[in-house]
């Protein structure tokens, strides 16, 4: 996903719009051959999909209950880790552990998660030289993760840090830590915390 030239509350705005006009469309849907609407959005939304994407000769079954596999995936809610955040110091043990952290070389690069909609870092050990988990720096709304995929600008200003890692690397669960500043600042705290510098995040 390129990166956004539009703030991430403009592209909020917009996704919910788009959300709103394919609601309103999919409600609009006639039978073609009694001309009557569907009343229930959910079965709307799978019939004008359907009929839209029909091709002569192929079964509409697979599409059918794919469109409804997702919309029970919608149902059952956010899937993603949560965040529980800490703000300013963290303590001074789980500080020397995260000393013992550095970039994985393979891939030894940054990535932006298409399913948990932030940054990745893969991290190895540098005490035992082993995989380890990876580091997140997430995009936040008033200190919650975006309720749509929404991929902020550089210069967006709330970010938080979460070590997603084997307990038998820490020993404990690291909570997420909360950054006030734009993503270049969120990689600079990560990068005094574990004492190595991580590669630049780029597009």
């Amino acid at each position: 996903m390129p990166r956004c030239k539009v703030s991430a509350n403009e592209q909020e705005r917009i996704i919910k719009t788009n959300n709103q006009a394919f609601k309103e469309l999919a409600l609009r849907w006639r039978d073609p051959q009694t001309g009557e609407t569907e009343p229930d959005l959910r079965k709307a939304v799978v019939k004008i999909v359907c009929d839209f994407f029909s091709v002569p000769g192929c079964d509409g079954y697979n599409l059918y209950h794919l469109i409804s596999d997702l919309q029970d995936a919608a149902l059952r809610g956010d899937a993603r880790d949560p965040v529980e955040l800490i703000e300013g110091e963290i303590a001074s043990e789980l500080k020397a552990r995260l000393k013992q952290l550095y970039t994985d070389p393979d891939p030894g690069r940054w990535f932006w998660d298409d399913g948990e909609w932030d940054w990745e870092l893969s991290l190895r050990d540098a005490q035992e030289d082993v995989d380890c988990g990876y580091v997140a720096i997430i995009p936040l709304k008033d200190e919650h993760r975006f309720e749509y995929e929404i991929k902020p600008n550089f210069s967006h200003r709330e970010w938080a840090i979460k070590f997603v890692l084997s307990k038998f690397v820490l020993g404990f669960d690291c909570p997420a830590i909360l950054v006030k500043g734009s993503l270049h600042e969120a990689k600079r705290r990560l990068d005094a915390l574990i004492g190595f510098p991580t590669p630049e995040i780029t597009d």
